[in-house]
C-alpha cells in the first residue's frame, strides 16, 4: 500500500482480510503501528506487534511487513521470510546481552535490507554468496544507497542540505563536520562476514527444526575464512615505558593498566572489581564478576567461564592498591562522605558508587599507547601476561588459572601464548646442547 503525500488521521485503521492492524498518529508527529497476531497457544493471551516510526511512509511499510509476518506465522512453510525467521530466532536463542546486541546490529544493518523479504523457501546459496562478495568489497550496502542523502523523504528541490553519500562519524542524528567524509568503500573483515553467515545459518537451522524447510541452504554457501591474526602485545620495555608515562599523566589509570598487565584479568573483571574482593592480608583479589555496558544497560554478571578465581598479588601491587584506596578515603573524609566496602575500586565517582565504562577504558588505553609508539590494544595485555608467564618458566596450569581459562590450558596456548624470541633461542640451545652431549658420549 502506498499513499504518497497523504496525511493519516489519528487511529487510522488499515485491515487485512486475515490479520488486523492499524496505524496511530501520535502527538509527537510519529506513528505507532499495531497488528493483532492472535492468541498465544501457551498462555492464551492476545499477541500484538507494536512499532513506532517517524514517517507515514515508514508506518505503511511497517504495517505491511508486520501483516506479512503474521500471515507467515500462520502458514510458515509457504510464506515465512528470512526476516521473520531471524526475528523468531532472536526470540528463542539463549544469547548473552553483548552477543544479542551484535546479532541485532548485523541483522538491522546488513541482512534485513538485502535478504529480509526473501521467502526462506526461495532463498539460495548464491544469494548469500553474492552478499558476502559485496561485503568483501564494501562493508556498507552502498550499491543499495542513493548517491545523494536527501534532506527529506518528501518531494523537494535539492538544496545545500542534500549531500553526497557520506561515511558519517555516528549513526545518530548529528551536525556533520570534518569527520563526516565522502563515502569510500572499505571491505568488511572476514570475521564479521563469517558472523553474519553464522546468524543466517542459525536462523535457517531453526526453520529446519520447525519443519518449515527441508534443508539449510547456508550450508552450501562459501563465506570467507578469516586469516589468523598474530597478537602483537607490547614488549616488557614498551610496557614499562607506557606505565611510566601513565603514572605521570593519570595515576589511577596507570594502576588499572598495571593490574591488567600483572594479573592478566579481563577488562570487565577489573572494571567490576569491588573493595571487599581485595584481601591485603592474604595478598590476593577475588575475581567473581564481569561488568559491561551494552545498549545503555549497565550489567554485572558472572565471569566469561562462569567460575570465580583467586589471583595472588605481589607486595608492590598490594602497596599500590592500598595507596590508591587511602587517597580515596582521605578525599571522602574531607567531604564528610562515608566509604563502603562495596565500592568499585576504579570509579569516576569519589565514593566508588559506579565503575568506569569499559569502552572508555579501551579507547583511553589506545590513545596513550599510540602516543608512546605502541600499536597494541588493551586486550593484548592478556597476551603479554600469558607470554611472559610461560616464557619465564611458569607452568601452563598456573598461567591458565591466572587468566581464567578452563580446559587445562588449551585456550592459553592456542590464543594467548605469543611466540617469544628469547624463549625460542633458549629452546634451540637446550635441544642442541642435549644432542651434542649425547653425541660426544657415543664417541666414547
Amino acid at each position: 500500500m502506498s499513499v504518497p503525500g497523504a496525511t493519516l488521521p489519528p487511529m487510522t485503521k488499515v485491515h487485512s482480510e486475515r490479520a488486523k492492524g492499524h496505524i496511530e498518529s501520535l502527538p509527537s508527529g510519529s506513528f505507532r503501528v499495531k497488528v493483532y497476531a492472535g492468541l498465544d497457544p501457551t498462555t492464551g493471551k492476545e499477541r500484538r506487534y507494536r512499532k513506532t516510526v517517524k514517517t507515514e511512509v515508514e508506518a505503511l511499510e511497517t504495517l505491511a511487513k508486520l501483516l506479512r509476518d503474521v500471515e507467515a506465522e500462520r502458514e510458515p512453510q509457504e510464506a515465512a521470510t528470512l526476516d521473520y525467521v531471524l526475528t523468531r530466532y532472536l526470540e528463542v536463542a539463549d544469547l548473552e546481552v553483548s552477543t544479542r546486541e551484535a546479532h541485532e546490529g548485523y541483522i538491522r544493518r546488513t541482512i534485513r535490507p538485502v535478504l529480509g523479504d526473501v521467502r526462506i523457501g526461495k532463498l539460495r546459496a548464491d544469494m548469500l554468496d553474492s552478499l558476502y562478495t559485496h561485503l568483501k568489497r564494501c562493508s556498507r550496502l552502498c550499491n543499495r544507497l542513493p548517491k545523494v542523502e536527501h534532506c527529506t523523504e518528501a518531494e523537494h528541490v535539492c538544496n545545500a542540505l542534500c549531500v553526497p553519500l557520506k561515511d558519517h562519524r555516528t549513526p545518530r542524528p548529528h551536525q556533520c563536520d570534518q569527520r563526516c567524509t565522502p563515502h569510500k568503500c572499505k571491505p568488511m573483515a572476514a570475521g564479521s562476514i563469517l558472523r553474519i553467515h553464522a546468524i543466517i545459518s542459525a536462523a535457517l537451522n531453526l526453520a529446519v527444526r520447525y519443519d518449515w524447510i527441508d534443508r539449510n541452504v547456508a550450508e552450501k554457501a562459501t563465506p570467507p575464512q578469516p586469516k589468523k591474526r598474530e597478537p602483537d602485545p607490547p614488549t616488557p620495555k614498551q610496557a614499562a615505558r607506557l606505565l611510566n608515562e601513565l603514572w605521570e599523566a593519570d595515576p589511577e589509570f596507570a594502576l588499572f593498566v598495571w593490574l591488567a598487565t600483572t594479573t592478566g584479568a579481563r577488562r570487565g573483571e577489573l572494571v567490576g572489581l569491588r573493595r571487599h574482593r581485595i584481601d591485603f592480608e592474604a595478598q590476593e583479589i577475588r575475581i567473581t564478576r564481569n561488568y559491561l555496558v551494552k545498549a545503555g544497560q549497565q550489567i554485572e554478571k558472572d565471569t566469561k567461564t562462569g567460575e570465580g578465581r583467586r589471583l595472588s598479588l605481589d607486595p608492590l601491587t598490594c602497596e599500590l592498591l592500598q595507596e590508591h584506596l587511602r587517597r580515596r578515603e582521605t578525599a571522602l573524609n574531607e567531604a564528610g562522605v562515608e566509604s563502603t566496602e562495596d565500592a568499585f575500586v576504579f570509579s569516576p565517582d569519589p565514593a566508588g558508587l559506579r565503575p568506569w565504562n569499559p569502552d572508555t577504558i579501551t579507547h583511553k588505553y589506545e590513545r596513550y599507547a599510540r602516543a608512546t609508539g605502541i600499536r597494541s590494544s588493551l586486550k593484548e595485555l592478556r597476551h603479554y601476561s600469558a607470554t611472559q608467564l610461560l616464557s619465564n618458566g611458569i607452568d601452563l596450569r598456573t598461567a591458565a588459572g591466572r587468566l581464567g581459562h578452563s580446559g587445562g590450558g588449551v585456550t592459553t596456548l592456542r590464543f594467548y601464548a605469543q611466540f617469544t624470541r628469547p624463549a625460542d633461542k633458549q629452546a634451540a640451545a637446550m635441544l642442541s646442547s642435549q644432542l651434542e652431549d649425547l653425541r660426544k658420549r657415543e664417541r666414547l
